[in-house]
């Protein structure tokens, strides 16, 4: 951790700067380059960023049809905890939904009514709720591509995008140049609007043009936190993901995953908790750079919850053996770990290490592993050649033969036949003893080893 503070203390980003008292004493401004500095920055920061978030879901919430959006997104799947999270985070995320869903209802039936009073009530009532929801990341950016949409659509922003004091006009243009919102989506959702009344999702046209100002600005100056709080703890990433190297991914895919785990601690990092950020972060760069690691280490992907118990068994695996100088038993495993006798098996089943069945790690001109299986799919193609020619040779053979031994010969050994005959089955269709039958098989073999011997012994 003292290297860890050393590394974090020079992150110029992060430095704190008083103007006020550079400018009274007339010198330049003073920078605070301690550990305490770099996280004031950082909680500076990351208040800017929950004050501009807050401030764009302020800005969102007036709109109903931010309430459609969520129930459409989130309503099917607010009842499964994903690999992410736990029961807790489902369950308020359900209730949640479930007030939002009851206070939109109740909002649009007084809009049809025509009910102001009640109308106004559910209004504020519908506001608090949406403001109350946990929004990600995606939810927010995508709902404001969908207001600035329904704007263009409406006409409110069709004002050259060179204009700056239209916001909405720039951010219709940078919504066309990023298509972040797939039109099967956009299509989805207005085919869900077209039986709503407009003037409720939507608001009035002075009031949208006002709240979707409001909303861009906000969007805007959150984005802006957003960047500069990541920017910020840049190093951090670095530092993390050098403690990886020497692994299955190149230093620069570690960095980018630390980065993915960065923007995930922007995005939960809550300052008033009182914890520092670097803290925090350092947890989600480590899960994230961990998780991509179990992903690139095997062929067959083993999920992440499953790695822990493998790396657990394995440990017990070896302290065992170290202890008894014998390799453990699957019962003395199960009962080391705690874990069942089923669960054993199947962690060192799908723990094992994949080998190509294609490559050789010898030479480019060694034998691969597939080389000496045999495959029992399909007939080989001597083998079937061999059986045409024995078949060819033993007909030639037979027509040799006069009527009676050829009969004889193809009824005892079932040539042509459904079954092998007896010698005395034989003898009956023949009115012959048993005795004759078997000196007439003799004259017949006699007369084929004669003619057809050496061919016939190839195929043995």
């Amino acid at each position: 951790m003292a290297y860890l503070t050393e590394q974090l203390s020079r992150q110029k980003s992060g430095l704190v700067v008083d103007d006020n008292e550079a400018r009274a004493a007339g010198s330049a401004p003073v920078v605070d380059r301690t550990q305490d500095g770099v996280e004031q920055g950082n909680f500076e920061i990351a208040r800017n960023l929950k004050d501009q978030k807050d401030r764009l879901i302020e800005a969102l919430s007036h709109f109903p049809v931010v309430a459609l959006w969520l129930l459409n997104e989130h309503e099917k799947s607010a009842y499964v905890a994903g690999q992410e999270e736990d029961d807790s985070l489902v369950s308020d995320l359900a209730t949640a939904l479930d007030e939002i869903k009851n206070h939109y209802l109740s909002a649009g039936q007084s809009f049809t009514n025509q009910n102001h009073a009640t109308f106004t009530t559910d209004t504020k009532q519908l506001v608090s709720a949406l403001q109350r929801f946990p929004f990600s990341f995606d939810d927010l950016t995508k709902i404001t591509d969908v207001i600035v949409y329904a704007c263009h659509s409406r006409a409110l922003c069709d004002a050259p995008p060179s204009n700056p004091s239209d916001v909405l006009a720039s951010r219709l243009a940078s919504l066309k140049r990023r298509s972040r919102l797939s039109r099967s989506k956009l299509s989805d959702l207005f085919t869900a609007i077209a039986g709503n009344e407009e003037d409720f999702l939507f608001l009035s046209r002075s009031d949208m043009h006002n709240y979707a100002t409001e909303m861009v600005i906000a969007e805007q100056l959150w984005l802006n936190a957003r960047q500069e709080l990541a920017k910020a703890n840049t190093r951090l990433v670095l530092f993390i993901a050098n403690q990886y190297k020497a692994g299955f991914l190149d230093f620069d895919d570690l960095v980018q995953e630390g980065q993915a785990g960065l923007l995930k601690a922007v995005d939960k990092f809550d300052y008033r908790l009182g914890f520092q950020f670097s803290t925090y972060a350092g947890y989600w760069i480590r899960q994230a750079i961990s998780r991509s690691l179990s992903r690139c280490e095997r062929l067959v992907r083993v999920p992440c919850g499953q790695v822990a118990n493998i790396n657990k068994v394995y440990r017990a695996k070896n302290e065992m053996t170290l202890l008894a100088g014998v390799e453990p038993s699957i019962n003395e495993l199960a009962d080391y770990t705690k874990l069942s006798h089923n669960e054993i098996n199947s962690i060192l089943t799908f723990s094992q290490t994949v080998l190509s069945l294609e490559s050789s790690d010898d030479d480019e001109e060694g034998f691969a592993p597939i080389d000496f299986l045999e495959q029992q799919t399909f007939a080989h193609p001597f083998k079937s050649i061999a059986e045409v020619e024995l078949g060819e040779l033993l007909s030639k053979a037979i027509e040799t033969l006069n009527p009676r031994e050829a009969k004889v010969i193809c009824g005892h050994f079932g040539v042509d036949t459904d079954r092998e005959m007896t010698l005395r089955e034989i003898g009956s269709e023949l009115n012959l003893t048993r005795e004759r039958v078997r000196q007439i098989q003799v004259v017949a073999l006699n007369k084929i080893k004669v003619n057809f011997g050496q061919q016939l012994m190839c195929f043995l």
